[in-house]
């Protein structure tokens, strides 16, 4: 009987344990569907920026390479390019209180048996989640983001003063043979932040530091002018791409004691040992680093011209594949490895781990090793129109999808075991989930494809001088029920302005702002990334039941020089 107990005992602690490392498959995610939310907005082209991106029936110069190929023929003779792009991301998140279900759903929201909820006073007039775990810190906190943090090619993640990319790019026109060549050097993704690390603020739990890159470093694009009226135009692209994110660890509420309310399992909850983790303690400290220095892609594009008042335009960009290496670190803290050393020294943990198929445990204080995760970047396409309505004033109207729908899962791959995953294995066996091996987790996502517009207008001042405004609101990929913390930016509403002077006959200076704003609010239990409710679901809810709301601000700045040569 003695050693029936114990089992059950550490049986309960593999649930609890299990429900505390199976976290980490979640804070990946957002990392990699941040970088792409951000579509066009770190290219760093003045012209594109003061237009709100609307610009595919009217590409701006050397940058046509990403926005529409076909608008190199525009360029004439030779021609290169030096840019400057500064941005600032203020992320702020607040966290209300932990919300009481109703009748149907207390049962699955306090994760214990329902004739246990009188015992443990959860139920009865003014009865709050605190008094039946205790106050969660997390709940009123704000949550701020710090110095800017980003992914660089053999540097790793690094915290800057201030986020500034510089790029360019260069163009030649071959009037004998009727086409044009340009290369450029940009970013279609370059972002990062950090939080506070310390366990006692909400922030440290989705990410305390992140970084992600993706830089084209060559892209060779030819575009060549058909007729008068039409010109088509196609390059390839090379880029790096970049990922690392560190973050502390902690369980859902919703699975502490998942094991032990399972129907019909021999558990007797009055001889259950909870007190191991708490609900609310910190479980494990993840520091992970990924790169490919190869990722492929290609660009298409058509731009007809049929009168000198109006023009048409069509983008596309291809999907590509990220093949991402790296490596990764754990720091378990002590309450999470003395649990699986006890396990390991009475033989559960073999027995445990026969449940869902895998190996033992390593019971080791901090676990190192190699990692990797195919990282896809989906295709989009966009359709322009520019008009000239008055003799000054251009108007441009854009309509873009992106095919984000491919991101239904992340599947990452570690070189041996690793113990979250192992017990995340465990309980995803019994909760009927299957996110996870001792070796390998896969992140469901259930991402949308986006339909968005854009608005610019430009007017000719003088001879010299241009003036433009544009308006883009940009719809979110990420479903409310899957929205965090790690990257907090929903529908977003983009507001720009910019100017372009030319300097003499062969050099031209164009500068833009652009004001970014994304505000949500995420009831109790309403997002399955960060505060769902559901029994059993060990994929990464920290902020079990507890309301949040996030406001995220962007500020960017590009100024560029075009000179002839």
């Amino acid at each position: 009987m003695e050693n029936t107990n114990r089992l059950l005992v550490n049986f309960s602690r593999i649930g609890k344990t299990a429900a505390y490392s199976a976290i980490a498959s979640a804070v990946f995610m957002a990392s990699h569907a941040n970088a792409q939310l951000l579509h066009n907005l770190t290219i760093g082209n003045p012209k594109a920026m003061g237009l709100a991106n609307a610009v595919t029936a009217d590409p701006p110069g050397i940058d046509s390479i990403h926005f529409n190929p076909a608008g190199l023929t525009k360029i004439q003779g030779r021609q290169y390019q030096l840019k400057l792009l500064v941005a600032d991301m203020q992320l702020e998140s607040k966290f209300g209180q932990p919300t009481l279900p109703d009748e149907a759903t207390k049962n699955a929201y306090f994760g214990i048996r329902q004739d246990n909820l009188d015992d443990e006073g959860c139920t009865g007039p003014g009865a709050t989640p605190d008094t039946c775990w205790g106050e969660d810190p997390v709940a009123g906190d704000t949550v701020t983001s710090g110095d800017p943090m980003l992914m660089l090619p053999f540097a790793g993640l690094v915290q800057l003063p201030i986020l500034a990319v510089p790029t360019g790019g260069i163009a030649f026109e071959d009037s004998s043979r009727g086409w044009t060549f340009g290369t450029a050097v940009y970013s279609p993704e370059g972002v990062g932040y950090s939080r506070d690390s310390d366990p006692n603020e909400a922030g440290s739990y989705q990410g305390y530091e992140m970084g992600v890159t993706r830089l084209t470093y060559f892209s060779p694009t030819v575009a060549i002018k058909v007729n008068e009226e039409l010109s088509i135009g196609a390059g390839i692209n090379f880029s790096y791409h970049g990922l690392a994110i560190n973050t502390l660890f902690r369980a859902p509420m919703t699975t502490t004691q998942f094991l032990g309310d399972l129907e019909g399992a021999p558990v007797i909850s009055d001889i259950l040992d909870l007190s191991v983790i708490g609900p609310y303690d910190w479980v494990s400290d993840l520091s992970l680093e990924l790169e490919d220095f190869l990722s492929v892609g290609f660009n298409f594009g058509i731009l007809w011209e049929p009168y000198d008042w109006l023009a048409f335009g069509f983008a596309y960009q291809s999907e590509s594949t990220a093949h991402m290496k790296g490596d990764y670190k754990v720091v378990n803290s002590d309450e999470f490895y003395n649990t699986v050393t006890s396990l390991k020294a009475d033989g559960l943990d073999l027995i445990l781990a026969a449940l869902s198929g895998d190996s033992g445990f390593n019971g080791q204080k901090v676990e190192e090793g190699d990692v990797e995760l195919d990282y896809i970047m989906p295709q989009n396409f966009a359709f322009g129109t520019s008009v000239r309505v008055l003799p000054d004033l251009k108007i441009n109207v854009d309509v873009k999808w992106i095919e984000y729908s491919v991101w239904d899962e992340l599947e990452f791959r570690f070189d041996g075991p690793v113990d979250y995953l192992t017990l995340a294995s465990i309980v995803n066996n019994f909760a009927g989930f299957d996110n996870a091996d001792s070796d390998e987790m896969r992140i469901p996502r259930y991402y949308e494809d986006v339909w968005s517009w854009a608005i610019g207008g430009e007017y000719q001042l003088n001879d010299n001088l241009v003036l433009r405004a544009g308006y883009e609101p940009r719809e979110s990929a990420i479903p409310e029920d899957r929205t965090d913390l790690l990257f907090p930016i929903g529908p977003a509403d983009l507001y720009t302005v910019g100017f372009g002077l030319q300097l003499d006959r062969t050099s031209r200076v164009e500068g833009a702002f652009g004001y970014l704003i994304s505000e949500t609010d995420i009831a109790a239990c309403e997002s399955n990334n960060a505060n769902g409710c559901r029994q059993g679901d060990v994929v990464y809810n920290p902020y079990y039941s507890v309301p949040f709301e996030n406001t995220t601000t962007a500020y960017l700045f590009t100024l560029s020089y075009d000179k002839k040569f």
